[in-house]
């Protein structure tokens, strides 16, 4: 465990006043200590656009085992707080009403019209996708594979031109063929399919 785990203090007060798009991966970053996962932050994306609070937010992730084991390494006196009090109100018969006991620590309830949360959660997936993605294999890493893969291309063209061609023919065996026989397509063009079958997969 880093000395910067050991010393982590989440800034609730800064938390609740970040901006809608910093908002949900400042909270897993403080709270947890890691980056939001994909379920997580879709979860808490949907709450936000249903009309949760940010408050209530912060409890349910501090609250979370996750939360709780990471508790001890992100030490926090206004979290403490807002967890104390969302225990007790968190079984009280009012519905959403029982929220609004939570404590604002003297910051105004924001309210988030016109954010769109569920279109956000979309575009933050769609980068964590593209960034988490295997790079492309560079051309120069397989210099002959671009001559496999035309070598490769033409064989399969004529052995698709031979099938064709036999498929048209209404008796083959008194046509001459035309093109290779695809029962003896030679092993070289095989192994050039296994071969490319191989590199696409990485």
């Amino acid at each position: 465990m880093s000395e910067r785990e050991k010393t982590l203090t989440p800034d609730l007060r800064g938390l609740l006043t970040l901006p809608n798009a910093a908002f949900i991966p400042g909270a897993f970053t403080a709270i947890l200590g890691r980056e939001p996962d994909v379920v997580g932050l879709v979860h808490y994306a949907l709450c936000l656009q249903r009309g949760s609070s940010r408050a209530l937010l912060l409890a349910e992730i501090r609250t979370s085992p996750e939360g709780r084991r990471h508790a001890p390494h992100a030490i926090s006196v206004d979290l403490d707080t807002l967890v104390t009090r969302y225990q007790k109100v968190r079984y009280l018969p009012l519905g959403r009403l029982r929220w609004k006991f939570l404590p604002t620590f003297g910051i105004d309830r924001q309210e988030h019209a016109g954010f769109d949360w569920e279109h956000w959660a979309t575009d933050y997936v769609t980068q964590l996708i593209k960034r988490d993605a295997p790079p492309i294999p560079d051309a120069s890493i397989h210099p002959d594979l671009a001559n496999r893969v035309e070598a490769l291309q033409q064989r399969v063209s004529t052995l698709l031109d031979a099938v064709q061609q036999s498929d048209l023919q209404e008796s083959p065996p008194q046509t001459p063929q035309v093109g290779p026989n695809p029962a003896t397509v030679s092993w070289e063009a095989r192994g050039y399919l296994h071969q490319l079958l191989k590199a696409s997969r990485g």
